[in-house]
């Protein structure tokens, strides 16, 4: 058998496990996010859009809303990046399904260079983005900087993600991953446009716009809280 024979035998079940693993992933997505009821309070850019209104941004939220975006974006073709390990591929292959475009790279392997590789796809795309800001390793609940130079590189504005869940499960998951219960209610708001000026050094940008991003993600996180009549996540 040839070097070459051999790799392809050992890639054959991989891609297998990745493709089980992808549909197994998947139906379980399906099947619970058909069972939400989920009310996005404010209207997406994409459906503005199809008014007739002229706009794009980078939706923002923490990567604990991972499970309940994709179905408050779904259908609407949102680029989002997503890491280029094995993990990333099967999430990768979820979101495609759930029609969203993808942007692969990882902020933690050359972090530069994959903010470069988004912000070029977000010039040869027409869609929105979509950014977990604390990922894709967290500490959890900490914005790192690429969502803030995006959207200097870009021009887009940063509109804040909040999601509250009547009933949920915590995962017990670096980002605490949130986890509807079957036939609970969720609540997404998309909050104010965030504009982050051009040509700004990075001390001004960070030092300045962080905080006003958390506030902001505070903020819509209180109000979807208060959508659902929730004074506290209810998780358990």
């Amino acid at each position: 058998m040839t070097a070459k024979q051999r790799s392809t035998k050992q890639r054959l079940p991989s891609e297998f496990r990745l493709r089980a693993t992808t549909a197994v992933l998947g139906s379980l997505n399906w099947l619970f996010q058909e069972s939400y009821s989920t009310q996005v309070v404010d209207e997406p850019y994409a459906l503005r859009r199809a008014r007739g209104e002229q706009g794009r941004c980078i939706y923002a939220a923490w990567h604990s809303y991972l499970w309940h975006c994709t179905k408050a974006l779904r259908g609407q073709g949102v680029c989002t990046m997503v890491s280029s390990h094995r993990d990333g591929e099967i999430i990768a292959r979820v979101l495609a399904r759930w029609g969203f475009t993808l942007a692969r790279g990882s902020s933690t392997r050359g972090g530069a260079r994959a903010l470069r590789d988004f912000a070029r796809a977000a010039k040869e795309t027409e869609n929105d983005l979509c950014v977990t800001v604390d990922g894709p390793r967290g500490p959890a609940r900490e914005i790192k900087d690429g969502v803030l130079f995006t959207a200097a590189l870009t021009g887009l504005p940063i509109v804040p993600m909040g999601l509250a869940v009547q009933d949920a499960w915590e995962l017990n998951t670096w980002d605490r991953l949130i986890l509807g219960k079957p036939l609970t209610r969720v609540a997404v708001t998309l909050g104010p446009e965030l504009h982050v000026p051009r040509g700004l050094d990075r001390e001004e940008l960070v030092e300045t716009y962080r905080p006003k991003l958390a506030e902001a993600m505070r903020v819509e996180e209180a109000r979807a809280r208060s959508c659902l009549r929730l004074r506290e996540p209810v998780v358990g």
